[in-house]
């Protein structure tokens, strides 16, 4: 049994596909969230966790979507459908990409507010309004932008028409031009602002902040925050690593692809880190957790003078280019679903899409205004569909997808899918992928919806 020819076409070329790959995986998290964390829970022995995590649960996970999308050959939901009645399982395993598809979108809605304010912030670090400021006069520049819902609607409105073109000239011509161009400009740009930031003399104790080990702080939280971070980071769960295997051709080898990725995945997050923390520790400041950390520390960490003004429009130039990358590779699942199942031209399923998520995205952006006190269960809105996505959906899909692999697909079919000659790397895979991966995304699970916290909670009473 051969894997079939895409009829929709192939990526130009391993490279670019490559290159596509880490435009979906490198995003807001590498440049706040991973670095915070690594601060947070003992420098190097956070690291060693989340490179361990990465590798033992997101590269096998990793390799196993990328080569079902490329058998598959198709949209996620119909995918799914033929897989599923080639290895004589029941049809309803076709809800997998119903979840990947409905958690991609998802979000992207809120993931498009975020990326919105960070095209504004463009413009503010311009204007150099930040220096001098105070922590509360930064914390209500963004609070003014987050609740003001007119001016928040404009900037998520801007970014998903510019995502809605991305994604409407084609997987070659769209997605994969704009990733060729956008990605190496970002990382040009994150190695300048770590090259600035070493060039204050600061470098070294940032280095020793984020990197000396201190296994005392990892504890069992930092050692579950660095799994849940290295299987969020790789994009997996949502259907979007699928649906770039759909355009793969079966000679490129996943494996060496999977590791370059997350070589690439964990050396942008230390650099970014360098480059941000180096600023806020020279400023005498102390790093915040979430989006705090860019929109009220960064922002008034920065010296005055032309030095800060570059450093701040170069920092969130480079936020938008990775935002746009993820978000074009989290459009592309959907347009792919529409046409596939409506028949629509390319151009209206990515707009039909686009319209959708945009619709989606008023809610969370008016999470932060108008309906700020409108919570169920404690949560608002927004609150609500980030722990869906994050901490449900995302990690139940991938460990179904884990689960459908090892223990439904027989084992001759899931070898053909593996399609390498290399047999042992073949066996590894299998093993990583059916034992550690499956404990390993079972754990992510219980501590993204809580249930670990209330288990330790009824422990230590």
């Amino acid at each position: 049994m051969n894997i079939r020819e895409s009829s929709y076409g192939y990526w130009s070329s391993s490279r670019s596909f490559l290159w596509v790959a880490i435009g979906a995986t490198v995003g807001i998290s590498n440049l706040t969230r991973v670095p915070y964390l690594m601060s947070e829970y003992g420098g190097l022995a956070f690291l060693l966790v989340y490179v361990g995590a990465l590798l033992v649960i997101g590269m096998p996970l990793l390799a196993a979507e990328w080569m079902l999308g490329r058998w598959m050959r198709n949209d996620l939901v119909a995918g799914f459908r033929l897989l599923a009645e080639t290895a004589h399982a029941r049809r309803s395993w076709s809800w997998l990409g119903l979840m990947a598809l409905g958690g991609g979108v998802l979000i992207l809605s809120y993931y498009s507010v975020i990326a919105g304010w960070s095209m504004a912030y463009t413009f503010r670090m311009g204007a150099g309004n930040f220096s001098g400021m105070s922590d509360t006069d930064a914390a209500g520049v963004f609070l003014s932008l987050a609740r003001d819902p007119e001016r928040s609607l404009s900037w998520h409105t801007i970014f998903m028409i510019i995502v809605c073109v991305v994604v409407a000239h084609g997987f070659r011509e769209g997605v994969e031009r704009a990733a060729l161009r956008m990605m190496p400009a970002a990382t040009m740009l994150v190695l300048s602002l770590c090259a600035y930031a070493i060039s204050r003399g600061n470098a070294m104790t940032t280095v020793h902040y984020l990197l000396d080990p201190d296994f005392g702080k990892l504890g069992w939280r930092g050692t579950l925050e660095a799994m849940h971070q290295a299987f969020f980071t790789l994009a997996l769960g949502v259907g979007v690593m699928i649906n770039l295997g759909v355009y793969l051709p079966a000679s490129v080898a996943v494996k060496r692809l999977a590791l370059t990725l997350v070589i690439v995945d964990v050396l942008f997050s230390l650099i970014a880190g360098i480059a941000i923390f180096s600023i806020i520790l020279s400023a005498g400041l102390q790093p915040a957790p979430g989006l705090a950390l860019i929109f009220q520390v960064l922002p008034r960490s920065l010296p005055a003078g032309l030095g800060g003004v570059l450093f701040g429009v170069g920092f969130f130039v480079a936020l938008f280019l990775v935002t746009l990358c993820s978000a074009t590779a989290m459009l592309e699942p959907l347009t792919r679903y529409l046409m596939d199942r409506l028949r629509w031209t390319r151009v209206f399923a990515a707009t039909s899409g686009a319209l959708l998520v945009w619709y989606l995205g008023i809610g969370s952006l008016l999470s932060f205004s108008v309906l700020q006190s409108v919570e169920v269960w404690g949560r608002n809105f927004f609150e609500w569909v980030q722990f869906l996505t994050t901490s449900l959906l995302a990690p139940a899909t991938g460990l179904l997808v884990c689960v459908f692999v090892v223990s439904i697909m027989p084992r001759e079919l899931v070898s053909h899918l593996w399609g390498e000659r290399d047999r042992w790397l073949y066996r590894t895979w299998y093993l990583l992928l059916r034992y550690p991966a499956r404990l390993g995304l079972i754990v992510i699970l219980l501590y993204a919806t809580g249930l670990i916290d209330r288990i330790m909670a009824i422990w230590n009473d």
